[in-house]
């Protein structure tokens, strides 16, 4: 079994987070995968656009696998941070829409990963959403904060980073975290219906847009790949 699945219907691309027994935990294997969906996702240029969901009803994806990383050392949890930023900055500024079609449980870099996407919509009933990189004591890096920080709620940034607070979907979509909450059943078909309407939107326009709106991420990320 895949731990990331990949398809295609129509001109929507499908990404499935498949781990629900660890909650899609983040690490070595999922981050190879990730590579190898984007490599195929950044070579298309025709009108398309990307779902991205769970396979758990219950977690869309909780970050990193805690246990993987409590064994590594300062050199190799930096290696890991970089990997994290690579696979998140290539989703951020990939050039098709992104929805996020959060499941259930969306924390600390799980949290990051949606909000690097373009659009989220989140169960409205069960799970949490929340930065928890404050309590787990590690703190986030400047690229992943620029993620975080495409919210367009800045006070709910500042206020999610800053405590650890975890939202449902209802409290998401009044503070600006999510676009839309909804019952798991209507999810889905929702995720689908906005990636439909994206799919018609130019697929060069759409890309010079998203990279106007998400360009002090990019600063960062150039930034620090001079380092």
């Amino acid at each position: 079994m895949a731990v990331v699945e990949f398809e295609k219907k129509g001109n929507i691309f499908i990404v499935t987070l498949n781990d629900p027994e660890s909650g899609n935990v983040i690490n070595s294997e999922v981050l190879s995968v990730h590579r190898q969906v984007l490599t195929e996702l950044e070579a298309v240029t025709e009108n398309s656009a990307v779902v991205v969901t769970s396979s758990d009803p219950k977690s869309w994806c909780v970050g990193l696998d805690l246990e993987w990383i409590q064994g590594q050392s300062a050199e190799q949890f930096e290696s890991t941070f970089r990997e994290l930023e690579e696979v998140f900055g290539r989703w951020a500024l990939l050039a098709l829409p992104t929805v996020a079609c959060i499941t259930g449980h969306c924390m600390a870099g799980g949290a990051v990963f949606a909000s690097a996407l373009d659009f989220r919509i989140m169960r409205a009933d069960r799970g949490w959403f929340a930065f928890k990189e404050i309590d787990v004591k590690i703190p986030l890096s400047p690229i992943l904060y620029e993620m975080a920080d495409l919210l367009p709620n800045k006070q709910t940034v500042r206020d999610l980073l800053l405590t650890g607070r975890s939202i449902g979907g209802a409290d998401a979509q009044k503070m600006g975290v999510v676009d839309e909450s909804h019952s798991l059943e209507r999810l889905m078909p929702r995720a689908l219906e906005i990636a439909e309407e994206l799919a018609q939107k130019d697929h060069k326009t759409y890309n010079a847009m998203k990279q106007l709106i998400k360009q002090n991420l990019a600063r960062q990320i150039k930034l620090e790949m001079k380092e």
